[in-house]
């Protein structure tokens, strides 16, 4: 029966028509996938730079006992 469908001119356009719709479906959605994955990694490359940054930041930090009264240039009331 579904044999018998594509030998007509109707059943072989809607054969080309599901395949064109299922390769551009397909083609949309590998684009989106990679757009993610994308976006995600460059998310997860800002936390990493961000947490790197503050580790840096956190083992500048003079802890001496001198070095905690020393002022910091910010005024303060």
């Amino acid at each position: 029966m579904v044999f018998s469908l594509l030998f007509t001119p109707i059943g072989r356009y809607a054969a080309i028509a599901l395949a064109a719709a299922v390769l551009v479906f397909s083609t949309y959605m590998k684009i989106r996938s990679d757009a993610i994955d994308s976006v995600e990694a460059a998310a997860t490359a800002d936390v990493l730079r961000r947490t790197q940054n503050a580790v840096t930041a956190g083992d500048d930090v003079d802890t001496s006992p001198d070095g905690l009264l020393k002022s910091d240039g910010h005024k303060r009331d």
